[in-house]
């Protein structure tokens, strides 16, 4: 029996096993214990019962509190699903040491406590409870264990953003029972672990082995009965990536992708075939992209440049001597409003390229209708390519190997320049 088959369907229509119509208990956690000033930090929530599948081609999101010693009136902001049906909710706050609080942004000085609440309406006696995170804002040369034994223990319960949605359990179960193989239960964890579903130590030893040990199996049935702790499940998962028995290769991904993404046929509508298969392949290019790509936070976006030679972005020089540069970055919204990027035409445009005394307009790109609306919590890639001037404000891009080349970013919301390291 292939987990697919089992997994698909639970993932992208209906999902009969995967949440039940009984209420769980939900938890919140911040993704460091110890943050930094100034940059941004990510929230956690999960919460099996929050994803509603109202729309089965979108995630759900809602809002939690945040607040801080400095900040103690603190913030709501958003936290969107991680996927169509994950459970696993994501926000995130920029943790700023002066200004004022606002948005997403929360004022906290180092040293500061910083709290998130998250309201469970669906607890499984009908009741509601409010759920509290605590992190610690980072003094610069100080051992900070001191700060964070003073934060009441349940709410250092969650200290890491391994959290797996039930459904794996239930996967996890049936293979200890041998409803599944043991391929078929390699494969599915692979995929998780490269939609960053769980987190492992992906440091691999030379060691190779070609059958997943007993306790292994043992230790998936014990956790599917509640016997062990999700961190003694994790554990043996662990060591599956260590001995190479789960590869996370890239061309493992792309296999496990394709498996997937053949799922997506027995979905009889053809638009909700489309959509099946067009959010994984985007899902996949977008994690990627990100992990090859040097990151830059300019406001509320985050771009994401992986370097001339990846992902589309290319640098040549035509036979007849035009310089051609072509360029594929991604933008996420991680505030909690829509943000658009704007670029009209050549000669109003918030994009250019700059080499220290000229900027140069682009030649061609894909704003549609002269800008690009992101969601919050979501992400696009963008193309641009300079080259010739083709007239309305443009000009021509010219390439001095004595020179730098950045990527200017000129939007109401920030200002950055990205090294572009043509060679």
């Amino acid at each position: 029996m292939n987990i697919f088959v089992l997994l698909i369907p639970l993932l992208f229509v209906s999902l009969p096993l995967a949440f039940s119509e009984s209420s769980n208990v939900g938890d919140i956690y911040w993704k460091q214990e110890i943050i930094s000033s100034n940059s941004f930090v990510d929230i956690y929530v999960h919460d099996d019962d929050m994803n509603k599948k109202e729309y089965p081609n979108f995630a759900d999101k809602f809002t939690i509190s945040v607040w801080s010693d400095s900040s103690t009136d603190g913030l709501e902001i958003p936290v969107v699903e991680t996927g169509v049906y994950s459970g696993i909710f994501k926000g995130r706050v920029f943790i700023a040491d002066s200004g004022d609080t606002a948005k997403n942004r929360l004022v906290s000085i180092p040293g500061d406590t910083v709290y998130a609440k998250y309201v469970d309406f669906t607890m499984p006696d009908g009741s509601t409870s409010n759920i509290f995170s605590a992190a610690i804002v980072k003094i610069s040369g100080q051992n900070m264990n001191s700060l964070l034994d003073q934060i009441d223990p349940k709410f250092r319960m969650s200290k890491s953003i391994e959290k797996v949605p039930v459904w794996i359990k239930n996967n996890a179960g049936w293979w200890a029972n041998g409803d599944i193989d043991d391929d078929s239960f390699v494969q599915g964890i692979q995929f998780l672990i490269k939609e960053n579903i769980l987190e492992v130590d992906s440091t691999i030893s030379s060691e190779k082995n070609d059958k997943i040990p007993p306790w292994i199996k043992n230790n998936a049935g014990w956790w599917a009965e509640g016997q062990i702790t999700e961190s003694d499940f994790l554990s043996g998962i662990n060591h599956l990536v260590k001995t190479g028995i789960i590869s996370i290769s890239q061309n493992s991904i792309e296999s496990v992708s394709d498996s997937i993404v053949s799922e997506c046929q027995s979905i009889k509508s053809n638009y909700k075939r489309l959509n099946c298969e067009k959010e994984i392949k985007q899902n996949l290019e977008f994690t990627e992209f990100k992990k090859s790509s040097d990151r830059y936070d300019v406001g509320s976006i985050s771009y994401y440049y992986p370097g001339i030679g990846n992902f589309g972005n290319e640098f040549e020089i035509s036979s007849s001597g035009q310089a051609m540069l072509r360029l594929r970055i991604l933008a996420e919204n991680t505030s909690n409003e829509v943000v658009s990027l704007k670029c009209t035409g050549p000669s109003i445009c918030n994009y250019d390229v700059w080499d220290g005394s000229k900027a140069f307009k682009y030649a061609g790109m894909d704003f549609v209708s002269g800008q690009i609306p992101i969601n919050p919590g979501t992400s696009v890639i963008f193309n641009m390519m300079f080259g010739p001037n083709i007239g309305y404000g443009g000009n021509q891009f010219e390439y001095d190997s004595s020179k730098n080349y950045n990527f200017r970013v000129n939007e109401n919301f920030g200002t950055i320049e990205i090294p572009l390291k043509i060679e």
